[in-house]
């Protein structure tokens, strides 16, 4: 296409009140004249990927083409069809046409040819088989190809993960700015989110975005926040992840919307959610039903949010469509089959809606793509009420959670770190032989191993004496959460001449455990300080093989080549890291450079680091979550330190500064990454202490991602021009060595206490 009809688009758009970012008017080119049948667009949720494919759309109207579009819903396909203005329908009916040769097909579908262009919108929701056929089938009849999606949300139900294959092997092109959010703090924070990397939840938990309790007194929080918000007239949508959860708010919704004073109800309908409704009641429709006509071009599809006017003696629904405002019948067994209370939905279908506020409800078993989804729906402000205690229910099924006490804050980041997006096949085979992905398991292997080798040689006695006395020493020991640890410990001495229990009465007779959380931990630690001595195994925190099982016949021989095996694994990992062109995302914005040989050094060992304990791969921590092994403790906080020190080189003086800032900072492991964020722009010109002035007076920091959160505000005041460059970047200005008074932090802090539990 040319150059001069892209650009006459993009000028139609701004004479109709439409400013396309940078990101936007880039990607319109690109797609459009870049020669290619087939293309790929990944834009994160509210990047306005929408306003450009309409003016795509119009370049190639423009040029003398058609436009098709295309979506893996009928709700979906609607809202594109609002926005681009040209034929949309499902991916569905297009595969449907093509398996069904003998019947009509639509006009649309059967007007493909050299001229036409398919936008597939959500592709990331559509399953592979479908877009193959689609693709094959345009591409067959000489039309073009652009597929827009975004790999990190919500995904298809059928086989998927193909568009990060595509970007892999063709590449893609990317919306990266956010624009659906009125701060742009959140707009940051949704980016991180989409990527799992926790430092997104300090802007959550400093915006008291995170409130936390019991599951029925949550669903009253998210009832009165949401009835605030309406009567406010400000647009609110409540989000569950379950349809039994939807069912209960919006139960609860329909009850709180009174009739006044003296007024009886209307006729009430029962709907297929158990609800019942009456006229003024929102409704959706749960299937899609094309007989059901909406207007001359509209039909009644699933997802679609109506209001009730009137409940008809027959039990049918006369509603209005909120969207188009064009009335309907719903006949009384479509009612009774596919129409639920609309006031609150599943995240699952929210996807692709935009509201000023949402308020979701959430059991801490969400995935990161089910986070990422609710918490990008609001304009202004999103709301998690996240369970951290049971019901009450003596009934209830024992979760692990109940065991080991995982806070609001644990909970999220474990979320964050639940990848269910789908992986291809091409994938899988892609990634099977990758060193980082197979030195965990062999690591875990290792440690298996020696402990069910050391428990064989030392005799089913010994091990069965051990655990006798080890709770009567210490009452109910061997339920501690970090037992298993001990024992293995305490039995690989054996395994090396010394005798167990007496090792373990000796270190239970150093001091007190009545005020420990988990005693076994904390004789853990004792036996490591006493015997930190011994020789390491093939990675530094791994136990060596003891003498008896390395002399063992069986055993020595297998031990040896697992060991083997993790050592090799490690060196290649290392190396990799070490030499690698691109420095890995969790090194913030430090870079790895030959000058810089200690930092080499600290990331390749990192890297093995988080190879071997398997941190989620979009993890920011440079070590990932707190390792539950003492020696592994030792081994990481050393790892950090080294970091410090090693990036401090290229922080200046921030290094010592940021930990005098707030407390909270001083035990935040990303503080080095915000030192260096700051050195960056005090060279970029920036007036770094007026931004941290006006940062903290905003409030205390909250206790976790501490880090993280003052950096959102310190990016929300640039991006309204406080503490801009007003000097040339020549001219640094030295850190304060202290905090100032003006950001010392007022005494008393309500978020020490954890996320708020109001609204």
């Amino acid at each position: 296409m040319a150059p001069d009809v892209v650009d006459l688009a993009l000028l139609e758009a701004l004479a109709n009140g439409t400013q396309l970012t940078t990101g936007q008017a880039d990607l319109v080119r690109s797609m459009a004249s870049s020669g290619r049948r087939v293309e790929l667009a990944i834009a994160p949720a509210g990047s306005g990927k929408t306003t450009a494919m309409r003016t795509l759309g119009a370049a190639w109207t423009e040029a003398g083409g058609t436009v098709v579009g295309l979506a893996p819903s009928a709700a979906a396909a609607q809202a594109l069809s609002d926005q681009l203005d040209v034929p949309c329908d499902t991916l569905a009916k297009l595969t449907w046409s093509l398996d069904h040769p003998g019947q009509a097909q639509p006009e649309w579908a059967a007007g493909i040819g050299p001229w036409s262009l398919v936008i597939i919108d959500e592709a990331g929701m559509a399953d592979t088989l479908s877009l193959d056929r689609a693709i094959d089938h345009v591409v067959t009849r000489g039309g073009s190809v652009r597929l827009v999606g975004d790999d990190r949300q919500l995904s298809a139900i059928g086989a998927g993960g193909v568009l990060r294959d595509i970007e892999t092997e063709y590449g893609a092109c990317r919306l990266t700015e956010v624009v659906r959010f009125h701060d742009p703090a959140e707009a940051a924070a949704s980016l991180a989110l989409r990527e799992g990397r926790t430092e997104a939840l300090g802007f959550y938990l400093d915006h008291d975005r995170v409130h936390v309790g019991d599951l029925a007194s949550l669903a009253d929080q998210v009832l009165d926040a949401w009835s605030q918000d309406r009567a406010a007239g400000v647009d609110a949508l409540m989000l569950a992840p379950t349809r039994d959860l939807v069912a209960e708010l919006n139960r609860a919704a329909h009850r709180s919307l009174s009739l006044p004073k003296g007024q009886e109800p209307g006729r009430q309908m029962l709907l297929a959610d158990g609800n019942t409704c009456t006229a003024g009641d929102v409704v959706i429709t749960r299937r899609n039903n094309r007989r059901l006509r909406v207007g001359n071009q509209d039909w009644v599809k699933n997802g679609d949010r109506w209001q009730v006017l009137n409940v008809a003696r027959d039990g049918s629904l006369e509603v209005e469509s909120l969207r188009s405002r064009r009335q309907v019948r719903l006949p009384v067994s479509y009612v009774y089959e596919s129409v639920e209370l609309g006031y609150a939905t599943t995240i699952h279908s929210a996807q692709g809606i935009t509201s000023d506020t949402m308020h979701g409800l959430a059991t801490g078993e969400e995935s990161r793509q089910e986070l990422y989804t609710m918490l990008t729906r609001g304009r202004q402000a999103n709301h998690l009420y996240l369970q951290v205690v049971g019901d009450g229910d003596a009934h209830a099924l024992a979760h692990t959670d109940s065991v080991y006490l995982l806070t609001a804050v644990d909970r999220l980041e474990r979320a964050l770190t639940h990848d269910d997006a789908p992986v291809s096949a091409t994938t899988e085979l892609r990634e099977q032989d990758d060193p980082v992905r197979l030195l965990g398991p062999a690591v875990a292997r290792y440690s298996d191993a020696l402990g069910v080798a050391a428990e064989h040689v030392v005799g089913e006695k010994v091990a069965q004496r051990l655990d006798e006395s080890a709770d009567r020493m210490v009452l109910w020991i061997s339920e501690s959460p970090a037992w298993p640890t001990l024992r293995a410990d305490l039995l690989n001495l054996a395994a090396d001449g010394h005798d167990p229990v007496a090792m373990l009465r000796r270190i239970v007779n150093i001091g007190e455990l009545g005020t420990a959380h988990d005693p076994a931990a904390v004789l853990d630690h004792r036996l490591q300080l006493l015997t930190q001595d011994r020789a390491s195994g093939p990675l530094p925190w791994l136990r060596s093989i003891p003498s008896r099982v390395a002399e063992d016949p069986v055993w020595g021989p297998y031990l040896q080549a697992r060991t083997a095996r993790v050592a090799d694994l490690a060196d290649t990992v290392r190396t990799a890291a070490t030499f690698a062109r691109v420095s890995p995302f969790w090194l913030g914005e430090s870079r790895v450079s030959p000058n810089n040989r200690e930092l080499a050094q600290v990331v390749g060992d990192i890297s093995v680091w988080r190879a071997a304990t398997e941190v989620s791969p979009d993890d920011e921590r440079p070590t990932g979550p707190s390792a539950l092994s003492e020696a592994g403790a030792q081994h990481q906080r050393g790892l950090e330190a080294r970091l410090d020190q090693a990036i401090g080189n290229q922080a200046g003086n921030w290094t010592n500064v940021v930990p005098t800032l707030d407390p909270a900072l001083a035990r935040d492991p990303n503080r080095s990454q915000m030192a260096r964020r700051l050195y960056d722009l005090e060279r970029a010109g920036c007036d770094v202490q007026r931004l941290l002035d006006h940062a903290f007076a905003q409030g205390p920091l909250p206790d976790d991602h501490a880090a993280a959160a003052l950096w959102y505000r310190v990016a929300g005041l640039l991006s309204t021009g406080e503490g801009m460059p007003t000097q040339t970047p020549s001219r640094r200005r030295t850190p304060r060595p202290s905090q100032p008074e003006a950001v010392r932090r007022p005494t008393g802090n309500p978020r020490r206490n954890g996320p708020s539990r109001g609204r």
